[in-house]
């Protein structure tokens, strides 16, 4: 499925001289069900293991338009718009300028996502199935791409068909767990606020050249550092109670903390100056 997949994107790049293109797919409304604010069920951030890298999302809700933001790692939005939930689906609801929607699904379990960032690849395999005649009998508007409306049964269909043909990514820790907000700089002195919480103090922060690491408890840690693109910059495994961290090479810039031991995990914004 990857690779017909991966081929089928290839030919949309090379298209043929009559201009032929692949057609757009967009929803006349949301598929119908209870809107909800996604950080209730997941919670305010997760991370997730994609290649050798662990990428962080934070999640938001604005309760005068139930507009939910998805975060990647602290920097580019990947959605904003409404989520309705259909039995295991989230189905997250782009509203377009024309007053049309663009729809893709995430589906969670305790240890996995399937579907993020993948809108346009949801589209994709949506347009396959039309092409092979399935939910035709959907389409109202193909003067502007193809424009469906479904109802929440035909919905459901569509998109655990799209949900089933991709790639679950694993999260950094049991979702059951939340991982911690990440932690402002307020002060010389940070501390870090967590239901998981193992780091006291982090200090000096912002830094020149080290940071010291405080802890509740003198026992093994996994120490990781990451940029804000999600690549891991220092791996350290010490037990300590307290440890002193060197980034001497680091760039000037933004970097995450996280400190992880026996399936919790705490972490906290650096700055270096």
């Amino acid at each position: 499925m990857i690779r017909h997949t991966v081929l089928f994107l290839i030919s949309i790049l090379f298209l043929s001289c009559d201009g032929e293109s692949l057609s757009q797919i967009r929803f006349t409304e949301p598929i119908k069900g209870k809107t909800i604010n996604l950080s209730n069920r997941v919670g305010n951030s997760f991370s997730i293991l994609r290649s050798d890298d662990t990428i962080f999302y934070a999640l938001s809700y604005d309760k005068a338009t139930s507009y939910n933001y998805l975060v990647k790692s602290n920097v580019d939005t990947v959605f904003a718009g409404t989520i309705t939930k259909r039995n295991e689906l989230y189905l997250l609801n782009r509203m377009l300028e024309n007053g049309e929607y663009n729809i893709h699904a995430l589906k969670f379990t305790d240890s996995t996502v399937t579907g993020l960032e993948t809108e346009w690849l949801q589209n994709i395999l949506i347009n396959e199935a039309l092409q092979e005649d399935k939910y035709t009998s959907l389409i109202v508007d193909t003067t502007r791409g193809k424009v469906l409306e479904v109802n929440k049964k035909q919905g459901k269909s569509i998109f655990r068909n799209v949900i089933d043909s991709l790639k679950p990514e694993y999260f950094a820790v049991n979702n059951t767990i939340k991982i911690t907000d990440v932690v402002e700089v307020e002060s010389e002195v940070v501390k870090a606020i967590s239901k998981n919480k193992m780091i006291d103090k982090v200090y000096p922060n912002p830094f020149v050249n080290e940071v010291t690491v405080e802890l509740l408890a003198d026992k093994l840690y996994l120490f990781k550092v990451f940029d804000l693109n999600g690549k891991l910059i220092k791996n350290i495994e010490k037990k300590a109670s307290k440890i002193k961290l060197d980034f001497d090479q680091l760039k000037k810039g933004h970097y995450i903390l996280q400190v992880s031991s026996q399936n919790r995990l705490d972490q906290i914004k650096l700055i270096k100056k």
